[in-house]
């Protein structure tokens, strides 16, 4: 059973990887796009937030935001 457990989370990277090199040609080409994705997704409080192993799917909405902006960054400099 680990390994489908193990296979399930590379898949849902390599998801997650793609949607997000997706979302920042999108901004690209759509500069507004991101802006309201951050709207949405972003600066929500949720509650037990401060616990110690909590993380909500807001905040890793947010993190998944952060990471397309890196991305975007990362080609404004090349």
């Amino acid at each position: 059973m680990h390994n489908d457990s193990t296979a399930l989370d590379r898949k849902v990277l390599a998801h997650e990887q793609i949607l997000q090199v997706l979302i920042a040609h999108m901004a690209e080409t759509e500069p507004r796009f991101l802006d309201r994705l951050k709207a949405i997704f972003t600066s929500h409080q949720i509650l037990g937030a401060r616990e110690q192993d909590y993380y909500d799917t807001a905040q890793y909405a947010e993190q998944f935001i952060r990471t397309v902006e890196k991305i975007q960054e990362l080609k404004a400099t090349r």
